[in-house]
């Protein structure tokens, strides 16, 4: 934790039990040292999502994207297609226009 974060009391109360639970659900296994050092650093994250939470953001825009992107949209014209009958013709088994493919659902 910084020397500003620990100065502007950023730091939740996060209890021991709270923290266990979260461990169980991490599935680890920390020492009572780790589950210390974890309640302070935990307490300090959730601390400062509580000052972002504070922030009053009414008339501030949603951001959706850093960045102002547009799609690139080509023209959308007609143009030939591949010929059925040949793509047909690649084929060892058709029946009807349609190729013919083994059964795969019984």
């Amino acid at each position: 934790m910084s020397q500003n974060q620990q100065e502007s009391g950023v730091k939740a109360v996060l209890d021991q039990a709270a923290v266990s639970r979260i461990c169980r659900l991490a599935r680890l296994a920390p020492d009572a040292a780790e589950q210390a050092r974890l309640q302070d650093e935990l307490g300090s994250i959730i601390g400062y999502f509580q000052r972002l939470e504070a922030i009053d953001t009414a008339d501030v825009p949603p951001a959706y994207h850093p960045h102002q992107a547009e799609n690139q949209l080509r023209e959308d014209t007609v143009r030939p297609s591949t010929n059925r009958d040949e793509l047909l013709a690649l084929s060892s088994r058709t029946k009807d226009g349609c190729l013919m493919v083994p059964r795969t659902v019984e």
